[in-house]
């Protein structure tokens, strides 16, 4: 790994600057591959920062440690629906669509035990910003306000609510926004946090999980405002969001966002999302999960981050990831050809 971790060199890429080298950027590896890489167990979090740290990223990703009553059961079968993102468990999972959440009714809503805002236990990064070694940050952010509102009703209960009860969505999506904006406001005040990445699938490599109406009455309004939090904290706000998105992409950039991950390969050309929105919009990630990580080879898959560096890196704006996460799956040389290769070619100026 070429020098030490600068979480500059992170924001000076999420601004269309050029800092040294294409940065890596993930929002999750799964706990198998930290261990393959760091020869032993993971077991706190001085082990967590060893792994970011050794593996060359320039940040630790950390969010409060509280949830909301109501994911559905993991399922294996078809009617299932992937799980939203988090630090602890990425893509290696899916959940019932079917099955109703805690909430079914507005009198449900009564006596829901949502999360206190004030009392959320944000140890872990407060623990984490003394074992962080200089030059390296904190990635925060809170878990996704759609997601965890269908989870809340239940897939197709939301679906069916959007018609028969809209005033119950309404009333779960105020609920959840409001309680997310109010940790927001806590986290962005902790030491060595320089980030805000909200993690909210909004689609699949079909389309939108939700009509950008729905999106736009419910959810935008929310999003606008955690993005106002981070900015007003001198913050950039990333968003990871499976699927595809070309019909909302025009509101995520008017709400306040700066940086889109994971740009899902099956879902949208990079190289198209980058010759429409590069220029306002930082991309991470778009390494294929599905074959080149997974079942090819490491000469793939540097030569797939090659390609991508050339297209996407000069002038800022692009960080080397996954088009999801490094999932338990990628076989370890893969996840080394993806780190050494970026360390290779990422030099500015890119010349390849």
């Amino acid at each position: 790994m070429p020098g030490h971790p600068d979480y500059q060199r992170l924001l000076t890429t999420i601004y269309h600057q050029e800092p040294d080298r294409v940065p890596l950027a993930e929002l999750g590896i799964d706990k198998p591959i930290k261990e393959q890489f760091l020869g032993r167990p993971v077991r706190d979090l001085q082990d967590e920062v060893a792994f970011w740290a050794g593996a060359g990223y320039d940040y630790l990703y950390l969010r409060p440690e509280y949830e909301y009553l109501g994911a559905p059961a993991v399922v294996a079968s078809g009617t299932a629906i992937a799980r939203e993102a988090s630090a602890s468990d990425h893509a290696t999972k899916t959940i019932s669509i079917t099955q109703p959440g805690p909430v079914q009714t507005l009198a449900d809503l009564e006596t829901y035990p949502w999360p206190d805002p004030g009392t959320v236990d944000c140890s872990n990064l407060e623990e984490a910003a003394t074992v962080l070694p200089a030059g390296m940050g904190i990635i925060s952010g809170v878990g996704g306000i759609f997601t965890r509102t269908w989870m809340i009703l239940g897939y197709e209960h939301f679906c069916y609510s959007l018609a028969d009860n809209p005033a119950l969505v309404a009333r779960v999506f105020e609920g959840v926004g409001r309680i997310q904006c109010e940790v927001l406001r806590r986290v962005v005040k902790l030491p060595r946090v320089f980030a805000i990445w909200y993690g909210d699938d909004l689609g699949y490599t079909e389309g939108l999980l939700a009509s950008p109406k729905v999106l736009r009455q419910h959810l935008f309004p929310w999003m606008e405002e955690l993005a106002s939090i981070a900015h007003q904290a001198g913050m950039p706000f990333i968003l990871h969001s499976d699927g595809k998105l070309w019909q909302i992409l025009d509101d995520l950039v008017a709400l306040g966002l700066d940086a889109l991950h994971p740009i899902e390969p099956k879902a949208m050309d990079i190289n198209e999302v980058k010759r429409r929105y590069g220029d306002r919009l930082a991309l991470f990630g778009n390494i294929d999960l599905s074959y080149t990580l997974t079942r090819g080879t490491p000469a793939e898959v540097r030569a797939e981050v090659r390609q991508r560096i050339r297209d996407l890196a000069p002038g800022g704006g692009y960080a080397v990831g996954s088009s999801n996460s490094v999932t338990y799956y990628v076989p370890p040389e893969n996840f080394q050809a993806l780190r050494e290769a970026t360390f290779e070619y990422g030099v500015y100026p890119i010349r390849l």
